[in-house]
């Protein structure tokens, strides 16, 4: 818990206080694999990729095993929130007893049948698994997609949709892309990113005040913001158009807890960070420094064709597999692994092949410390 007073927390709706009641008012719910077990799950299945070895998960937790035999078809990697996210549904399901699980990925199950509740950005509410009620009353959806929450919490009686956002206890809101700089390496702004992000305006600012140079901080993640504009990049991430009532994550000691959205700067830890070479990349857009490393580590141009010696890069593994992915030119240059040709002790590649990683920047949510009978003793007397 922060030392933020009371006083200064939000009131809380009538439907939130409807389900916090009816939340802690159950037994506590442990989750079915904590975080060492579920990322022991995650590396045996980079390692096996054999659907045979996770057959027990089919009953305890349904979604994960879907997950994994979609990987398995697709020949794709599964993110570790991902088993998370699964795990945290399924214990809430357990807890509201919601016994009927259905499956409605896109060709392999079921339309998800909204009963007539009209919820908000419906469009961006993917749905791929629900779990419900054996009187079909009340449905936890779960979805997926970026431009959506986690779940919604559905009454079918009182035509009630809660939006509830999954997070594991040391997570990250959302890291969008920052805009993209010059030639001059500094960070800018732009009025498209402070429209479509502006819970991150002030920590963006504040960076740019000190005149931030990408360049000189390659390789350093950097975390020197104000509280202020932590704070509100967290509160109000979840007051927008990916709009959540509540943060459900699991405690210390693996129970499940659920927190009002506009209270997590009370229960959490906050942190901020930019990352100037963050988790996606595009087309170059800084050619002229691209050249200079290009230069600088032995390469030779002729045309489009740029030829390095190997021992100048550094090869890279896709992120939850095992093949070598890219070749990293530098932290902020790569060029992956199928647009390579490599001949003896040197490389061949079309410059155009090039990518460039841009800078992001997010806000973290730290709820290590977080136990579920505080959350239940705080809130017992506000609902």
């Amino acid at each position: 818990m922060n030392n933020q007073p009371m006083a200064s927390l939000t009131s809380l709706s009538i439907v939130q206080k409807k389900l916090l009641s009816d939340f802690y008012s159950k037994p506590d719910t442990k989750v079915a694999f904590n975080t060492s077990e579920r990322k022991e799950i995650w590396n045996e299945f980079k390692k096996s990729r054999s659907i045979a070895k996770f057959k027990y998960l089919e009953e305890s937790v349904p979604a994960i095993f879907s997950e994994i035999k979609k990987a398995l078809v697709n020949e794709r990697n599964i993110q570790p929130a991902v088993f998370s996210e699964c795990v945290y549904a399924q214990a809430f399901a357990n807890k509201f007893n919601l016994s009927i699980f259905e499956n409605h990925l896109m060709g392999e199950g079921l339309e998800f049948n909204f009963g007539g509740v009209d919820i908000q950005n419906v469009d961006s509410l993917n749905i791929r698994y629900s779990y419900s009620a054996s009187d079909r009353k009340i449905s936890l959806a779960q979805a997926g997609g970026a431009g959506g929450v986690d779940c919604a919490l559905i009454s079918f009686e009182s035509k009630i949709a809660t939006m509830i956002e999954l997070k594991e206890p040391y997570a990250r809101t959302s890291a969008p892309d920052l805009p993209k700089y010059g030639e001059d390496g500094y960070l800018v702004s732009s009025e498209k990113f402070v429209k479509e992000y502006p819970q991150f305006k002030s920590m963006l600012e504040e960076q740019i005040k000190k005149k931030l140079n990408i360049f000189e901080h390659l390789g350093n993640n950097l975390s020197d913001f104000s509280p202020e504009s932590i704070k509100h990049a967290v509160t109000e991430n979840y007051s927008g158009e990916k709009f959540a009532d509540f943060i459900c994550t699991e405690d210390s000691s693996g129970y499940l807890v659920l927190i009002p959205s506009s209270h997590v700067a009370f229960w959490a830890k906050l942190e901020g960070e930019l990352r100037p070479t963050g988790r996606n990349s595009y087309p170059v857009w800084t050619p002229k420094k691209l050249i200079n490393v290009l230069k600088e580590k032995g390469g030779q141009i002729h045309k489009d064709t740029v030829t390095m010696p190997l021992s100048s890069f550094k090869q890279s593994k896709a992120r939850g597999g095992e093949k070598i992915s890219r070749f990293k030119i530098s932290p902020l240059f790569f060029v992956r692994f199928k647009d390579v040709e490599v001949d003896e002790d040197s490389v061949n590649f079309n410059i155009k092949a090039v990518k460039q990683n841009i800078p992001d920047i997010t806000a973290k949510i730290n709820f290590k410390s977080l136990e579920v009978s505080n959350v239940k003793r705080f809130y017992a007397d506000k609902i």
